[in-house]
């Protein structure tokens, strides 16, 4: 097992357990959201303390660049000279965002996969649900997706595209789980793997989170076509919006509450300069969109739900966390340099 197989191994304990408890995969993803910013609260804290600690010594630092332009090694030590005076990690800000995108990227395969991950069915075992499935419901097709009405399969994962089906086949288990083990052929196939079958409930607010929003119906709405236009169909076109729209609100809210703390002298100075961090704030939303609308809405939902709890972490820091370098203690510090320097040239006349 590599890196990634026990971080998804240990996301799956932690939703199945969280699924046990409530009965329903939205409560169950709300909770496992909070779970995880708990966790990084600490981190997270951290950052935004230095975010506001680099933010305000910006005009020290674009000094020590003017005066030791020409001289690397001095410009290196006088810097680190200033992140050590205010007491600054300029790479603590790194962490939070470093510790939740394996987090990230393994959460879209537990989502993807929640027979192997959430109900624990191991590698060499997973061939068993998909021939048991497959004689089910050769005999029930009128119940199945016809996607995945007849699986390939190998004993051997790689030998078969079973687990990039398991979500679908989790959602008609759900459905249909005292049929399949009222089906004789389902039990004797499904053999020692019967046992942790479990069902998961994947509807929330009547939404279903098993499966993907439809670039294919949207394109046909703005043809003018509506045949087969659904209620579960918009819904699932509303996971995108909300992924894009709270990943702007965020990023906006973050950017306002760092212009207040910027000086006149260093808005002048970006104002001369290329804007790349509102660049940034409408590009990202956009590309949240587009990746939640070709995943899981179980994905997507995770997303608005973490991009939420981060506004309401960002609104408690702009409140509650103040920096404790302020702009008078800068300017005072500046203001000191400046005396310094010309009490140098002085002596060197």
């Amino acid at each position: 097992m590599g890196f990634f197989d026990y971080i998804m191994r240990f996301l799956g304990i932690i939703l199945s357990f969280l699924q046990s408890l409530v009965g329903n995969y939205g409560i169950t993803i709300i909770l496992f959201t909070v779970l995880i910013k708990l966790v990084l609260f600490p981190l997270t804290l951290k950052q935004q303390r230095s975010t506001a600690h680099m933010q305000q010594i910006q005009p020290l630092l674009a000094e020590v660049q003017r005066k030791y332009a020409n001289d690397k090694d001095k410009l290196n030590q006088e810097t680190l000279k200033l992140y050590s005076k205010y007491n600054i990690n300029p790479m603590s800000g790194c962490w939070p965002m470093l510790i939740q995108l394996p987090i990230i990227v393994a959460l879209y395969w537990v989502v993807r996969k929640p027979l192997t991950y959430v109900m624990g069915i191991g590698y060499d075992e997973v061939w068993q649900i998909a021939e048991a499935f497959n004689a089910w419901a050769a005999a029930n097709l009128d119940k199945v997706p016809e996607a995945i009405q007849h699986l390939t399969y190998g004993k051997s994962m790689a030998d078969n595209i079973y687990g990039s089906n398991e979500i679908q086949i989790a959602q008609v288990i759900n459905q249909y789980y005292n049929d399949m083990l009222a089906n004789s052929d389902f039990v004797a196939l499904a053999g020692s793997t019967l046992e942790k079958i479990k069902q998961i409930n994947f509807y929330f607010l009547g939404l279903d989170l098993a499966d993907s929003p439809s670039f294919g119906a949207l394109i046909n709405l703005c043809m003018g076509k509506t045949e087969g236009l659904t209620k579960s169909t918009v819904l699932l076109w509303l996971v995108p919006l909300f992924s894009g729209l709270t990943s702007y609100l965020s990023s906006k809210i973050t950017m306002v509450e760092q212009e207040k703390h910027k000086t006149p002298a260093q808005k002048l100075q970006e104002a001369e300069k290329p804007n790349t961090a509102n660049t940034m704030m409408k590009i990202m939303p956009l590309f949240s969109a587009w990746i939640t609308f070709s995943l899981p809405a179980a994905v997507g939902f995770y997303w608005i739900v973490s991009n939420l709890l981060s506004l309401i972490q960002q609104l408690y820091f702009n409140k509650f966390i103040n920096p404790k370098i302020n702009n008078e203690t800068i300017e005072a510090e500046m203001i000191a340099d400046v005396k310094k320097s010309r009490k140098k040239r002085k002596k060197s006349k």
